[in-house]
């Protein structure tokens, strides 16, 4: 069973919750607690526009970059994988964790992470006015 979140705000969504848990096999792990308040858009545009003035200097894409700093920040995982355009085995990174599901805090973190690299190794950073 692959991990699923609920949010639970009223007492018919609890009721469904308690009818979808009791209806698992189980061995199965709950975990219950505050809700996590998500990260913004306006931080999510914040880190894409960061991204794309490191794609500037490096020549990679922003989607690129984006995949390096979630490598870099969370860590990764190889795996060994076809290349579909060439045929030859090739080692694949593949993050740990992926920012879009992380909560605020979570996500301030990695994009303190991500700007600190940028500043300090490309020399690339926001202006103020860019938030």
């Amino acid at each position: 069973m692959k991990d699923r979140t609920f949010q639970v705000e009223t007492e018919q969504q609890r009721e469904m919750l308690s009818r979808f848990t009791s209806r698992r096999p189980v061995p199965f792990q709950a975990v219950i607690g505050e809700i996590r308040k998500q990260r913004t858009l306006p931080a999510n545009r914040r880190l894409w526009l960061l991204h794309t003035a490191a794609s500037e200097v490096t020549g990679y894409t922003p989607e690129e970059c984006h995949e390096e700093m979630l490598c870099a920040h969370y860590g990764y995982t190889e795996k060994e994988r076809t290349n579909p355009w060439t045929g030859e085995c090739e080692m694949k990174k593949t993050p740990n964790k992926r920012s879009s599901v992380r909560d605020t805090k979570e996500f301030a973190k990695f994009m303190e992470h991500c700007e600190n690299f940028y500043g300090e190794t490309l020399g690339v950073w926001l202006h103020a006015l860019e938030e």
